[in-house]
């Protein structure tokens, strides 16, 4: 992901503003760009639970470094009270996305992507 920066402007102006259908054309774009940075990426590998809890028994697992450089985006939760809480990550957009929309349909707050810098 070099070669992207931050469009952070140093004036202070109104900002933009756009229709909807300019919205829309702009999210289509976004993803199509990260869903082709995730075809470059390769094949996927699933990454197993750093910890299992069943009953009493905490279950710890190793996760090996190959994996964690495969990892591309995090979701966060931002819940009613305002909270973030990093929730997990994964190795797509798609995924991510995926993810993203089950956990809103099943509590009601805002769950935030984000791309994790190589």
């Amino acid at each position: 992901m070099t070669g992207l920066r931050r469009r952070i402007s140093n004036r202070m102006q109104e900002p933009t503003t756009t229709d909807l259908s300019g919205a829309t054309r702009k999210l289509v774009e976004l993803v199509e760009r990260a869903r082709a940075v995730g075809r470059e990426q390769g094949p996927l590998v699933p990454v197993e639970a750093l910890v299992t809890i069943e009953r009493d028994n905490w279950i710890w697992q190793i996760v090996d470094r190959e994996v964690l450089d495969s990892l591309s985006h995090r979701l966060v939760f931002e819940g009613a009270n305002g909270r973030r809480r990093e929730i997990l990550m994964t190795a797509c957009i798609d995924t991510a996305m995926s993810a993203a929309s089950k956990i809103v349909d099943l509590d009601e707050g805002c769950v935030l992507i984000e791309t994790l810098d190589p």
